[in-house]
């Protein structure tokens, strides 16, 4: 199997009475770039459709099927037909089951794993979903593109002329002229983050760093951005690529096998802010005074 066999990476299957979890928990996969169906979102499009025809589809095109266990789950007739659907998909990804109250579900084993939402642990069953998520891919052979393939990928089908100046700075034998240092960044903390990966994410004779780092998990909000922009500012000293990326993630080692997400923050110190124009920043010498940091932070990073 591959990545196009499926439309979605997580399916929800739940209770209206119980949107807002499923709301939060489908946002937060959203913010990861996950591919969602929530049925929710697009009501105005399964007017009219055969809903049972069209539900088994979508279920069963979805690479994991998160279930919101409830009293109201069980007594619905709709969740029970998606129920019977999620009982008919293959064993190692049948669903992720979460727990509302203490309902038991027909069908469903005393002693299978799950996880019970106690009002605010959206952290762990986050985690825990791209996890399982990231299990599965493995087991079938998916493999999910880095940080700087998606990127890099993106620029491509953006601009057609991309890889031919790039070719052209080769063939030119263009060299930038040395960018001078930046400033680290100024406040009353101390830098309390660690460096476990760095990698080079070079293209032609663009050079773009990414570093991922760990950061304690009970940072105020202008604290991790002071401890992304040091990172950077450290690295871009030392190696003065043309962009530089800084990840950030809790103390959760195993989340760190995500390549393409991080989990409390996104630093980017390039030309104007903007990772694509590395290649610009190069070929025009753009100097250091105009680099700029654009920083994504993740909501549940500050929930725990």
């Amino acid at each position: 199997m591959n990545d196009q066999d499926f439309k979605f990476d997580f399916a929800m299957s739940y209770a209206g009475e119980d949107y807002k979890v499923v709301d939060e928990v489908s946002r937060r996969l959203r913010e990861l770039g996950f591919n969602i169906f929530y049925a929710r979102d697009v009501q105005n499009l399964l007017v009219g459709h055969n809903g049972e025809v069209l539900f088994e589809q979508l279920f069963k095109e979805a690479k994991e099927v998160i279930v919101f266990i409830s009293k109201n789950y069980k007594k619905k007739a709709w969740p029970r037909f998606e129920w019977d659907v999620i009982q008919e998909r293959d064993y190692i990804n049948r669903f992720i089951p979460i727990r509302l109250d203490n309902t038991k579900i027909l069908d469903m084993p005393s002693n299978i794993f799950y996880i019970f939402f106690d009002g605010q642990n959206y952290n762990e069953i986050i985690d825990t979903c791209v996890e399982k998520l990231l299990c599965y891919e493995k087991e079938i052979g998916i493999t999910r593109p880095t940080e700087y393939e998606s990127i890099l990928k993106a620029i491509q089908e953006k601009s057609s002329g991309a890889l031919a100046t790039a070719y052209q700075l080769v063939k030119d034998r263009r060299k930038r002229t040395p960018l001078e240092d930046c400033e680290l960044p100024k406040g009353n903390w101390k830098p309390c983050y660690e460096i476990v990966k760095t990698e080079w994410c070079n293209f032609s004779t663009i050079k773009r760093r990414s570093v991922k780092i760990v950061v304690p998990p009970n940072l105020v909000d202008e604290e991790l951005i002071f401890n992304l922009k040091h990172c950077a500012a450290v690295q871009f000293n030392a190696f003065k690529p043309d962009a530089i990326a800084v990840l950030a993630y809790k103390q959760n080692p195993e989340l760190l096998s995500v390549n393409r997400t991080y989990d409390a923050g996104r630093l980017y110190f390039a030309p104007f802010g903007d990772w694509s124009k590395a290649l610009v920043g190069f070929a025009c010498n753009i100097p250091t005074s105009e680099f700029k940091y654009s920083v994504d932070l993740v909501p549940s990073y500050f929930d725990d």
